[in-house]
C-alpha cells in the first residue's frame, strides 16, 4: 500500500497491537472473524464501495459495520473493523487487504506467544517456493474456476502434519482468497509480515550454487548496512542465475548475474 493507505494501515496495525495483547483474547478466533468479515464485504461490490468511500462520513460506515457484524463476531474483530472503516484508503481493495492483514497479524501474534514465529516465517517462505516451483500445484491453486474450499483443501492436505498448525492456517488463507497476487506471492507477503514483526527484513537470495555460511554472513552484514537493521536471508537455487546473485528485499531487486549484465550491455549497445 502507498500514500494514504500506508498511513491508515500503520495506524490500524498499531491499534491491533494494543487489542491483541490481552490474555483473554483468543487470537485464532479474532483471525477467523476478520477473515470472515473481509470475505463478506468482498462478496458485495456495493458494500466494498460504501466502506472504502473516503467522502462518506465515518459514522455512516460504522453504522453499516455494526448492523452487519455486531453480535456475530467477537468484540476485538468488530473494533478492528471499525478502526479500518473510520480511515481513508487510496483504493477500494485496500480495505479488504487491511482486514486480512490484521487477521494475519493475529495468527502471527499467536505464533510469537508460542515462540514459533521464526519457524512459521521460514515455513511460509518454503511453502511459497514449493508452489512457485511446481507448475501443477501453482495451477491448481490459481485456478479461477476452483472454489475457495477446494484450494484450501489442497494446501491443508499438503501441509497438515508437516508444518506448524499456524503455518497451515496462514497458507490456507493465502490460497483461499482471490486477489491480484498469485498464491505463492501472497504467502511470501505473509512471511514478510512475520519478518517485520521480528524487526527484520526478509531477503530472498537466488544463486546457481549453494552459498557457504561465510558468504551468507558477509551478505547479511552488507544488507544490514544498507537497510539499517537485521535482514533475514532465505536462499533458493536457480540454475538461470549464472555467476552471481539475484537478491530481492521487499520491492528492491539487486540482480548481479552474468545474464543480467549481458542484457544491460546489450541494451546500452542498442541505445
Amino acid at each position: 500500500m502507498r500514500g494514504t493507505s500506508s498511513t491508515s494501515l500503520r495506524e490500524v496495525t498499531q491499534r491491533s497491537e494494543q487489542l491483541l495483547r490481552g490474555d483473554d483474547v483468543v487470537l485464532g478466533t479474532v483471525a477467523a472473524d476478520l477473515f470472515g468479515i473481509a470475505d463478506a464485504i468482498d462478496s458485495s461490490n456495493q458494500l466494498v464501495r460504501t466502506l472504502s468511500d473516503g467522502g462518506r462520513p465515518a459514522e455512516v460506515k460504522e453504522s453499516v459495520v455494526r448492523s452487519l457484524f455486531e453480535g456475530k463476531v467477537g468484540p476485538v474483530a468488530l473494533e478492528l473493523t471499525l478502526e479500518v472503516v473510520r480511515r481513508r484508503w487510496s483504493e477500494q481493495e485496500d480495505v479488504l487487504d487491511a482486514l486480512e492483514q490484521l487477521g494475519v497479524e493475529a495468527l502471527l501474534e499467536q505464533a510469537s506467544r508460542e515462540d514459533a514465529l521464526g519457524a512459521v516465517e521460514e515455513e511460509l517462505f518454503q511453502v511459497s517456493r514449493l508452489i512457485e516451483d511446481s507448475g501443477e500445484l501453482s495451477g491448481a491453486l490459481d485456478d479461477a474456476r476452483g472454489t475457495p474450499g477446494r484450494r484450501e483443501g489442497i494446501i491443508t492436505r499438503l501441509l497438515e502434519g508437516r508444518a506448524h498448525p499456524l503455518t497451515v492456517a496462514l497458507a490456507a488463507r493465502g490460497v483461499e482468497r482471490r486477489s491480484d497476487l498469485k498464491p505463492a506471492r501472497r504467502l511470501l507477503a505473509f512471511a514478510e509480515i512475520a519478518s517485520a514483526r521480528r524487526r527484520r527484513l526478509l531477503a530472498v537470495v537466488a544463486s546457481a550454487r549453494p552459498l557457504a555460511p561465510e558468504q551468507l554472513d558477509r551478505l547479511g552484514s552488507i544488507l544490514a548496512g544498507i537497510y539499517g537493521r537485521e535482514v533475514q536471508i532465505n536462499t533458493e537455487l536457480d540454475e538461470d542465475v549464472v555467476g552471481g546473485l539475484r537478491i530481492e528485499v521487499g520491492d528492491d531487486l539487486y540482480d548481479a548475474t552474468v545474464l543480467a549484465r549481458l542484457a544491460q550491455a546489450r541494451t546500452r549497445l542498442v541505445a
